[in-house]
């Protein structure tokens, strides 16, 4: 027996003998049990199984950003001029977060909604792996433009250099950044760079709480790593293609 479920973040029951099907994005998350082993799928032909101990019979599924910072270009690439500021708008694809419920929680796996490209983000010598979003940074966000498996990603930028600055990069920590909802909306806390003349040394800041778009949304999931309240890092810079090449 098949079942259609609305797409739902948090905790579900799963039926014994009953499959379960939940569709975020371009992903398919099916889910069913047999007993005490629980059986995942994810558009693929395989079942993944487990038996968690002390299962009650409930998953939870929770947003979760991806394990690396993403790397996005602009809408229109811009100017930001010395002492400017400028808000701009990522839509980031989520990963979803299975957990087995019981007396404790357990994690099972971390399933992403769409696939992203690998890149480079940096320098030869001295750079970082990242993800490449084939999508753009807005100036503005329509409501056209929410979809369930997106979260919105406001970032303020500040140029508190003594020279103009080019942005047609951007990189995102995203490991650092909290998910909130609003709704079926999923938004970020906002992201705060200030850029201070070197590419390497632009100050990041998280607020921690819903952003000003969404001031009344819920926290439904923690940032994957604990930040302290401030650190510099590169934000601005030319990147390396997975394809080759400097962009």
């Amino acid at each position: 027996m098949t079942r259609d479920t609305p797409f739902d973040w948090g905790e579900h029951d799963v039926a014994d003998g009953a499959e379960h099907t939940l569709c975020l994005g371009p992903l398919a998350v099916e889910f069913t049990r047999a007993r005490d082993e629980l059986r995942l799928r994810f558009g693929g032909p395989r079942w993944a199984r487990w038996v968690p101990d002390r299962w009650n019979g409930a998953i939870r599924l929770s947003p979760v950003f991806p394990d690396r910072m993403v790397v996005v270009k602009p809408e229109s690439d811009f100017w930001l001029l010395r002492g400017a500021r400028a808000r701009v708008f990522l839509r980031i694809p989520m990963q979803v977060r299975v957990e087995a419920l019981g007396a404790t929680p357990i994690r099972l796996v971390d399933v992403p909604t769409e696939a992203m490209s690998d890149t480079w983000w940096g320098s030869p010598e001295e750079g970082e792996l990242a993800y490449w979003l084939d999508t753009r940074a807005r100036r503005e966000i329509l409501a056209a433009e929410f979809e369930e498996h997106l979260c919105i990603c406001p970032l303020q930028l500040e140029n508190s250099s003594s020279e103009d600055l080019n942005v047609d990069r951007i990189s995102l920590r995203v490991e650092y950044l909290s998910v909130f909802q609003d709704g079926t909306r999923l938004l970020s806390d906002e992201t705060r760079v200030r850029y201070m003349g070197d590419a390497a040394e632009s100050r990041i800041e998280m607020s921690g709480h819903a952003p000003a778009e969404a001031p009344d949304a819920t926290l439904v999931s923690a940032p994957r790593r604990p930040m302290s309240r401030g650190f510099t890092a590169r934000t601005f810079a030319r990147l390396r293609s997975s394809l080759g090449g400097w962009l």
